[in-house]
């Protein structure tokens, strides 16, 4: 018969629980009892032998609650429950972790409780109520008050509800006088579960070093040099490699913090904080590159160091793998043909464009050459490494063209190839894409293509999953899309955003001395052992090329096809061949009234022009002196004046000193227009 009692008094029902199943186990042979959660109910008076409470705080609770009149009352000493300490022994060597607890004295106990269980491994800072965010902290533990978690903590341990430790229950097995024996029995049951849980932290200690051991045989076959460094920035690999680099022993350099293992700041800062993937670097008079690579769900940083020779090779292979897949650029800055100022001027802008990361808008009639210098673009910039994938915009259907763009999920639609696929942003990702006739696609695409621009991301086509991209895009026109952004046929808000650099391609016919130079490279990319009419360049150079280059190319092929003998002519060309040309965008420029205007500005125009193509600055008072030998002299004050209006219109720069004025694209093609209206 038992003659003794204990009433247990928690704070919550859930620690009510626990705990009197725990003093069951251990003392209900010989003692009954009695359990209330102050969250659910206390009577109004306890009269009792023995109160055990589970806390201070549940002490002082109850006794606002309840009148209580005792014996003997105690406040239990609580420790970690041993079910839930391998949850903890998972945790990385030396994280941050905030322990969660639903008062400040439980939050220091536990904490005490888990370095006296030999949980040692990780670093434990207490939760405050009222503090919201801690910084570098990911992992959180509680004792049943997950809920109390900060909503930044990626991931939240419930380590259960503690139990009473052994110095409690011996002290109620005193209280009651049970006698050795029993106290031996009671003893045995607690110290064996202890054991069990000992020898599992042994099992997990020697698991742990029989992985450190494998990870380290592994890296140290590589032949590359491989280090790894933790949140903390202490080194967790170290490789033989590294060993023989450094002249540094692996087993000192493992948990050293990195600057204590490496002593060149100009490597420890690539590590830490470079944006960079990979840098050259002279160490000890060997010459290496030093891939570096961050992985954000562990907090680790990796970087190998490789032997100039295999940096190489290994971006030869990842060369070879772009070209077999046809992503790579084709051209160079050396394979845009022409000596022409306007022609350099365009060059000299584009290798500055090509250093940025902010997207290009190329601007020129068809057949300039805008694709060349995408392609030079790509290869001239931080990115030539990577991919360099051009598409034609206006070649496909509105649907066609955003599913090749960014994809779609397996079953989006009939015919959809199975597990999807990926769009081509995707496959530029760390690469250039450029998009060709950008001002021929539907508003639908633009308002996607504005979400990649802004966000850097994008959805596929019927996914829901959000898919980061680092992708430069160059897009070109042969159409004046702000005209279009303002009659509302495209977007005005992502022309601002192609248009961060603009870069303008001058028509052949603005550098018509470049078409000696082009009919020579063509006709030796034929392999044609061909010459050239006496007179025939003196008339290509006479002709308008709406075409542009391409035109001339086609010209030069056909000519090349059906000439006789070897040489070509201008009879090799057929009569229709070269019409009357009207300029598309005649409608665009406002033609003077008065023939006599018309003649004004074509002069002007005529004269600034031939002294920029001489290389000689077009002052106003030289305009003037020329005017004199037209027969109508324009004085300095009236050539003033029409430069006023041709800058306002576009069609020239006034530059101050020796550069004098210059013409634009606009005003070449407002010239030939003038020429055909003064006929």
């Amino acid at each position: 018969m038992i003659n003794h009692s204990i009433t247990l008094i928690t704070g919550s029902s859930q620690t009510k629980q626990v705990l009197h199943e725990q003093l069951q186990q251990l003392l209900g042979d010989y003692v009954h009892i009695e359990s209330f959660a102050t969250e659910e109910f206390l009577p109004i008076q306890l009269n009792v032998d023995f109160i055990l409470f589970s806390s201070e705080v549940t002490k002082q609770e109850a006794h606002e609650l309840c009148k209580i009149t005792s014996k003997e009352i105690m406040v239990g000493k609580r420790t970690v429950h041993h079910q839930f300490i391998y949850q903890l022994l998972k945790i990385p060597l030396n994280s941050d972790v905030l322990v969660v607890n639903d008062d400040d004295f439980a939050t220091v106990e536990l904490i005490e409780s888990l370095y006296q269980l030999g949980i040692d491994h990780l670093q434990f800072i207490p939760f405050k109520k009222e503090q919201i965010f801690y910084k570098n902290i990911d992992i959180a533990i509680s004792p049943g008050e997950p809920h109390l978690c900060p909503p930044s903590i990626k991931k939240v341990i419930d380590i259960g509800v503690r139990l009473f430790d052994m110095a409690t229950i011996l002290k109620v097995v005193e209280y009651f006088c049970l006698g050795e024996k029993v106290s031996s029995l009671i003893s045995e049951r607690y110290i064996r579960n202890i054991i069990d849980l000992q020898r599992k932290l042994s099992h997990a200690e020697q698991n742990a070093k029989q992985l450190n051991q494998h990870i380290q045989n592994v890296v140290d076959t590589v032949d590359d040099g491989i280090l790894a460094i933790n949140q903390q920035q202490k080194v967790t690999v170290f490789n033989r490699r590294l060993e023989a680099l450094f002249h540094f022993p692996v087993i000192d350099a493992i948990n050293k913090q990195l600057e204590e293992v490496i002593v060149q700041q100009e490597i420890i800062d690539f590590i830490l904080t470079s944006n960079e993937e990979s840098k050259f670097f002279t160490i000890y008079g060997v010459d290496l590159v030093i891939f570096r690579h961050q992985m954000e769900t562990e907090n680790t940083i990796v970087a190998t160091f490789k032997s100039i020779n295999q940096a190489f090779e290994v971006e030869k292979m990842a060369q070879r793998e772009l070209r077999n897949k046809g992503f790579y650029a084709k051209y160079d800055f050396d394979d845009i043909v022409g000596e022409h100022p306007l022609l350099n001027e365009s060059k000299q802008i584009a290798k500055k464009l090509a250093l940025s990361e902010h997207p290009i808008l190329i601007q020129g009639e068809t057949g300039t050459g805008k694709e060349l210098f995408a392609h030079s673009i790509h290869l001239h910039s931080m990115r030539k490494n990577g991919p360099f994938i051009a598409i034609n915009c206006s070649a496909l259907t509105e649907n066609l063209l955003e599913s090749e763009l960014f994809g779609y999920e397996e079953g989006t639609f009939t015919g959809a190839q199975k597990g999807g696929k990926k769009g081509l942003f995707e496959l530029a990702d760390n690469g250039t894409i450029f998009l060709d006739e950008i001002g021929d696609i539907s508003l639908t695409v633009q308002s996607h293509l504005l979400r990649v621009l802004q966000e850097k991301e994008l959805r596929r086509i019927g996914g829901r999953k959000v898919i980061p991209i680092n992708v430069r895009v160059i897009a070109a026109t042969n159409k004046n899309i702000q005209l279009k952004s303002q009659d509302g046929t495209f977007r005005s808000d992502l022309f601002y955003r192609l248009n961060v650099l603009t870069l303008s391609i001058p028509p052949l016919r603005a550098r018509k001395a470049d078409i000696p130079l082009l009919v020579k490279h063509f006709i030796t990319k034929s392999g044609k052992w061909v010459k050239v009419g006496q007179d025939l360049t003196e008339q290509l150079q006479k002709q308008e090329w709406l075409g542009n280059v391409r035109e001339l190319k086609s010209t030069i092929d056909y000519m090349l096809t059906i000439c006789d003998g070897n040489k070509i002519e201008w009879k090799d060309i057929p009569q229709d061949r070269f019409q009357s040309y009207c300029l598309s965008n005649e409608q665009d420029y406002p033609i003077p009234e008065s023939l006599l205007e018309i003649h004004e500005y074509l002069f002007m125009l005529e004269t600034i022009k031939n002294c920029n193509d001489n290389g000689k600055p077009a002052s106003r008072q030289f305009i003037s002196m020329a005017s004199n030998e037209t027969g109508h002299f324009l004085s300095p004050q009236q050539v003033r004046r029409r430069l006023d209006t041709l800058e306002i219109l576009g069609f020239i720069t006034k530059c101050r000193g020796r550069a004098g004025t210059k013409i634009t694209l606009n005003g070449a093609e407002y010239l030939h227009l003038l020429k055909l209206h003064a006929h």
